[in-house]
């Protein structure tokens, strides 16, 4: 239950995030909408698989803190670290690189401003997995020893940066690339929080 609790009001407090930002996103029009559209697709894609690593690290980390065997619980983090990145970045590069090929799959009436819009958004989102599943990753240790306190302090205040600074960013001179821009703010503060978090652990 204890455990549950959080994993609820996360998915609650997402959900109503998501519809504050879809709300700013609509007033930019139907093409900048489609080009989001298509683009949180293929970006939902990354951060899925690497929340699935995520969530192994986090039962990798209880069964060891289990076993009465917290020092594993640190080179579980340097390595899973390593095997988030060696997902991430390929596919950072895909996104950054060839985005616009990819995009052609999820739009239906491909408008220069639609794939526009899904190749800004990727190209400023991608270069950031590599900061967010580090997160991910500390993330699961976190849960993994009972923090979820912490875990859920890092976790909101990335879903809180990312509402705020779509509503603040999107009303200046950026203006829909500002809503993009909220994702790395909201993401390299969260993944600061959380690696803090996982260090202030004494796993010895």
């Amino acid at each position: 239950a204890i455990v549950a609790v959080p994993s609820i009001l996360q998915q609650s407090f997402v959900s109503v995030g998501n519809i504050i930002i879809q709300g700013v996103i609509n007033s930019f029009g139907s093409s900048v909408m489609a080009g989001y559209s298509a683009s949180i697709k293929l970006n939902n894609l990354v951060i899925t698989s690497l929340t699935t690593l995520g969530n192994g690290i986090s039962n990798y980390t209880a069964q060891n803190i289990g076993a009465r065997k917290p020092r594993r619980v640190k080179e579980g983090f340097r390595a899973g670290v390593k095997m988030v990145w060696f997902l991430g970045l390929p596919l950072a590069l895909l996104y950054f690189f060839g985005g616009k090929w990819l995009l052609y799959l999820f739009l239906d009436n491909p408008t220069e401003l639609a794939l526009g819009t899904g190749i800004n958004f990727l190209r400023i989102l991608s270069p950031f997995y590599l900061v967010v599943s580090a997160k991910l990753v500390a993330d699961g240790i976190l849960r993994g020893i009972g923090r979820m306190t912490k875990f859920m302090a890092a976790t909101f205040t990335d879903l809180v940066l990312r509402v705020v600074f779509a509503l603040i960013l999107s009303g200046t001179v950026l203006g829909a690339t500002g809503i993009w821009c909220s994702w790395p703010i909201g993401w390299t503060i969260a993944t600061v929080m959380s690696i803090v978090f996982y260090r202030m652990e004494k796993l010895d």
